[in-house]
C-alpha cells in the first residue's frame, strides 16, 4: 500500500531495497555468482542479456542483479537503469492494456526510482540523446547506471541495438569500469552470474564501425557467461574467443 501511496505521489524510493524485498519475497531465491568480480566503490556500467519469458519479466532480472549488488556495495548500492518508453502488445487476460497507459506507468516508475527512461522508437533520436546525456551525468556524479544492449529478447542472444554501442562508449570513455551479468535458468532457478569488468576502447575511427565493435565486444563479454545453448546472434564471435582457453565453459 505504502508503495501505491509513493507510485501516485512521486516519491522517491530505494530501489535497491525495494528489489530486496521482491527477491526475498519470490522463492526460490536466484543463485549468484561472481559477485566478487564487483568493484566494492566507485561507479559503474552494469550490462544484462533480456531474459524473460511468461511469468518472469526482465524487471525482477534487474532486481535481482539490484540486490546482489547492494549486498557487495554497501556504501553505493543504488543502479540507475535504463527502462524502455512503452511496451506494445500486453495484454491482462483478454483485455489488451492501452499504450498510453503503459507510457504513463513507465515514467511514473522512473520518477519513482530515479531511472532513466529511453525512447523506443529509434526516429526519436532527440529523446534518445538527451536519456544518454542524462546518463553521463549520473555517471560523472558517481551513480552506477545498468542497460541493456539488446533492449529485447527472451534470453537466446540476440543482437545489440544500433546505437547501443556509441552510447556504452561514451559512458564508459575507455576508464569506467563496465561489468557483465548473465542471465538463464536452470530448472526453476534464475542463475545470475557476474562477469570480470572490462573497459571498453575500439580501433576504428568510424562511427558506424565504432558502434559495431563495441556491441559486439559487451555481448560476447556477457555471452561467455551463458551456456553455449543462449549464444545465438553471437556465437561465432563468442566462440572465436573461448576457442582455446582453458577451463570449463558456462553450463
Amino acid at each position: 500500500m505504502l508503495w501505491l501511496v509513493d507510485f501516485l505521489l512521486g516519491r522517491r524510493r530505494s530501489f535497491a531495497r525495494d528489489s530486496r524485498i521482491t527477491i526475498d519475497g519470490n522463492p526460490p531465491p536466484p543463485c549468484v555468482q561472481g559477485v566478487e568480480h564487483l568493484p566494492p566503490e566507485g561507479p559503474l556500467i552494469i550490462v544484462m542479456n533480456h531474459y524473460e519469458r511468461d511469468g518472469l519479466l526482465i524487471h525482477f532480472c534487474a532486481m535481482a542483479i539490484s540486490k546482489a549488488v547492494a549486498g557487495r556495495r554497501s556504501r553505493s548500492p543504488e543502479i540507475r537503469w535504463v527502462i524502455t518508453s512503452e511496451w506494445y502488445g500486453r495484454r491482462i487476460g483478454p483485455l489488451p492494456i492501452p499504450v498510453w497507459f503503459i507510457r504513463w506507468v513507465f515514467r511514473r516508475v522512473s520518477r519513482l526510482y530515479g531511472l532513466i527512461v529511453m525512447p523506443r522508437a529509434a526516429e526519436d533520436v532527440r529523446g534518445r540523446a538527451a536519456a544518454i546525456r542524462r546518463l553521463a551525468e549520473q555517471v560523472r556524479d558517481g551513480e552506477s547506471v545498468g542497460l541493456v544492449p539488446e533492449a529485447l529478447g527472451k534470453g537466446t542472444l540476440i543482437e545489440a541495438m544500433p546505437g547501443s554501442g556509441l552510447a556504452l562508449l561514451a559512458l564508459s570513455r575507455g576508464r569506467l569500469p563496465i561489468v557483465p551479468v548473465g542471465l538463464w535458468e536452470d530448472d526453476e532457478t534464475l542463475m545470475v552470474r557476474f562477469g570480470e569488468p572490462f573497459t571498453l576502447n575500439v580501433g576504428s575511427s568510424d562511427r558506424q564501425e565504432q558502434d559495431r565493435q563495441a556491441r559486439e565486444r559487451v555481448m560476447v563479454a556477457i555471452g561467455r557467461l551463458l551456456p553455449e545453448r543462449y549464444w545465438g546472434f553471437y556465437a561465432p564471435a563468442i566462440g572465436r574467443e573461448v576457442e582455446g582457453e582453458p577451463g570449463p565453459r558456462a553450463e
